[in-house]
This record gives C-alpha cells, sequence and structure tokens, in this order.
C-alpha cells in the first residue's frame, strides 16, 4: 500500500532529524509530562507509534521505573528506541496487526500514530487498546484536525508522507463507544514550515470511569 511505505520509507530515511526536532520539543514534552503525572511508579506502558523513543524517554526520565513496552513500523526509528530507551522493549511491527491480552496494560500512549490510519484503520485500533487496557487505567492520544488527508512534505523530510485528519467529534464517538472517558482534552496550534497552522489534539482518557 502506497501510503504506508512511502509514509515509513520516509520515516526510516529521515529518523535522526525527526529525533533531533522531537527529542526536546517543549509542547509535546509537556503534555507527556502532565500524562506521567497521572500514572503509579512501576506501571506496565505500551507506547505505540513510538518512533525514535521520545515519549519512552520522558517516561524513563521521570524516575517512575515504568516497565516500557515500544512498537513502530519503522525500523531505523525502533533501532533509534533502543538506543534512546536502553530499559524498554520495542519491535518493529504493524500497529494494525498487534494483539495482546486483555487487560495487560496500566496506560497506553498513542503519541501522533493514529495519524497514518485511515478512519476504520484508527476505530479498530482503538477498539483494540481499550481491551488491552486494565479497568481504571489511563489512555494519551494526540491527533491532528482540521486539514485535508493526502501525501505532505514536513519539517523533517523533504519525501511525503500521508497524514489522515480526524475530526474530534468521532474520534470522542469511538472512545465513548468503547468505554473509555475523557478526563482533559486540550489543544494547541503547531506552526508548519510553510507558515500553516495546524491544530493538535490532546486527550487524556480513562477506561471504565
Amino acid at each position: 500500500m502506497e501510503r504506508i511505505s512511502k509514509t515509513i520509507t520516509a520515516y526510516d530515511k529521515h529518523c535522526d532529524v525527526y529525533n533531533d526536532k522531537f527529542k526536546e520539543f517543549e509542547p509535546y514534552v509537556q503534555k507527556i509530562k502532565e500524562f506521567i503525572e497521572l500514572l503509579e511508579p512501576g506501571m506496565k506502558v505500551l507506547d505505540l507509534g513510538c518512533g525514535p523513543g521520545n515519549v519512552s524517554r520522558q517516561l524513563m526520565l521521570s524516575g517512575k521505573e515504568f516497565s516500557i513496552e515500544g512498537i513502530d513500523l519503522s525500523e531505523e526509528m525502533v533501532k533509534l528506541a533502543r538506543k534512546n530507551v536502553p530499559s524498554g522493549k520495542f519491535s518493529c511491527r504493524d500497529l494494525r496487526d498487534i494483539s495482546f491480552p486483555a487487560e495487560s496494560f496500566d496506560a497506553i500512549l498513542l503519541s501522533f500514530c493514529i495519524v497514518h490510519l485511515d478512519g476504520t484503520e484508527m476505530a479498530d485500533l482503538l477498539k483494540k487498546v481499550a481491551k488491552y487496557l486494565k479497568q481504571e487505567r489511563r489512555l494519551y492520544l494526540s491527533f491532528m484536525e482540521g486539514k485535508k488527508d493526502g501525501f505532505e512534505k514536513t519539517s523533517f523530510s523533504e519525501e511525503e508522507l500521508f497524514f489522515y485528519y480526524h475530526s474530534l467529534e468521532k474520534v470522542q464517538d469511538i472512545l465513548k463507544d468503547n468505554h473509555l472517558s475523557i478526563n482533559k482534552l486540550t489543544k494547541q496550534g503547531y506552526l508548519e514550515s510553510d507558515g500553516s497552522i495546524t491544530t493538535d489534539v490532546f486527550i487524556f482518557a480513562s477506561k471504565g470511569n
């Protein structure tokens, strides 16, 4: 599938640039830190679409000694994640094909990974996530809204990547249908390299609350 293969090729080729840009990107780091405050030490955490391990790195730096597992489809990103977070367990897998036993994790984070999934794939993944999450445990979800789906160049890659801009209303409905309650929802603007503004959406949710 071209949208997937071209996107992964771009991530593989520019993983170091991506890592350098977002490793300490304050707007995103701050959101992760806020979420970490809600978690208890020693929790089992799943980082989906982990990239070079930027989210997992913040989890590690918190000192809460989480058990971290990360998954990404880019082999080069996974290699970087293993270097950035030596204590984590990272594997190169397709999020559309993952499978875990029910209630395997205390927290699951999806930081800008559903932006590469179409509506059906996104809904299927969130349904799985709800199953894998323990009762009354936490979900972190971020994505973009407000633009047209399609291939785009980015600030870290001249090669195009395919992005989906899911509507907040649709995402909220899917979360509700899967017994995931939103505890906190925030939006903020992200300045693109062409001067336009993309709306980033951040959701903290919990299962069964």
